[in-house]
């Protein structure tokens, strides 16, 4: 199964006049290559795709954004996490939204949403989408949490897209508790690991925790944007954060709505790696396989 295809593949109202996309990508070219990866820590009401959308939009534009930032919005950013179809089908157009949302604003987007599938079924997804608002990839979450299994079919393999001055890996909440998948896409060139998650605050600990390790094994940076507030399925304690590749966090939220910010040094990155050898120093017989995509 392909994780990554054309735009109009993916949503057939998701193709954009031309003038439009001249127009964003003039505007990107006006700027320097990106330096900024931004997390937007949320707080969605519960099932309400109409506000949700309108908070969204209000965080990106509080955010402090550049053209040709790359922003990651929660898991299921619309609707909150949820296993209830009648919800997740509210948010039927939610590629094309978000395409609208980059291409005006001439930004990389990462968003966490529900993608509808073959005979009524959900992947637990992310997008990526191009500051000229062209869908570069599509995400499935590989590994489902037990109460998402009877409504959500599970990815087979990691999507890494170049952004040009970096190559992204865009993962999903649990996936965090899987270094192997982490290890392949660091394998695959990942340099920027992106998180979009709901993660609970009754294992907060193992999110500020594990996302440290998948920074420092893989020697990457990640950006993880997780939701706060509540609904009536969990709490969320937030927790948003940027770290750099040894492992430091550079920028972590506590549990507001607000912006977590990494200013990526891809020289810091690549001497690090060439000083210390650790991903050289790998034996791939050890390691598994999973379908890379590339974007």
């Amino acid at each position: 199964m392909r994780l990554f295809r054309s735009a109009s593949a993916i949503h057939s109202s998701g193709a954009r006049p031309e003038k439009a996309a001249a127009a964003a990508t003039a505007r990107v070219s006006r700027y320097p290559p990106l330096v900024r990866f931004i997390a937007l820590q949320t707080n969605p009401v519960w099932h309400d795709v109409t506000e949700n959308r309108r908070r969204i939009e209000g965080a990106i534009d509080a955010s402090g954004f550049k053209c040709g930032d790359y922003l990651v919005l929660p898991e299921m950013c619309e609707t909150a996490w949820t296993t209830d179809t009648s919800a997740l089908s509210r948010a039927g157009d939610s590629v094309a939204w978000f395409s609208s949302v980059a291409r005006a604003r001439a930004i990389w987007l990462q968003a966490g949403f529900p993608e509808q599938r073959d005979g009524g079924r959900f992947s637990n997804s992310a997008t990526v989408i191009g500051p000229d608002g062209a869908v570069r990839a599509i995400y499935r979450k590989n590994f489902l949490f037990p109460s998402e299994r009877n409504s959500f079919e599970a990815g087979d393999g990691v999507a890494i897209v170049d952004i040009g001055v970096a190559r992204v890996c865009p993962l999903v909440c649990y996936d965090l508790r899987f270094p192997e998948l982490w290890r392949l896409a660091a394998c695959a060139g990942a340099e920027v690991f992106a998180m979009s998650s709901s993660w609970p605050a009754v294992r907060h600990e193992h999110w500020r925790s594990l996302l440290v390790a998948r920074a420092i094994e893989n020697q990457a940076c990640v950006i993880a944007a997780n939701r706060c507030g509540s609904d009536p399925t969990n709490e969320y304690a937030g927790g948003s954060v940027a770290i750099d590749v040894l492992g430091s966090r550079l920028d972590e939220a506590d549990r507001e709505e607000r912006a977590v910010i990494l200013d990526f040094k891809r020289d810091a990155l690549v001497s690090w790696r060439e000083k210390f050898g650790a991903l050289r120093d790998l034996r791939p017989s050890l390691l598994g396989s999973a379908s890379i995509t590339r974007a």
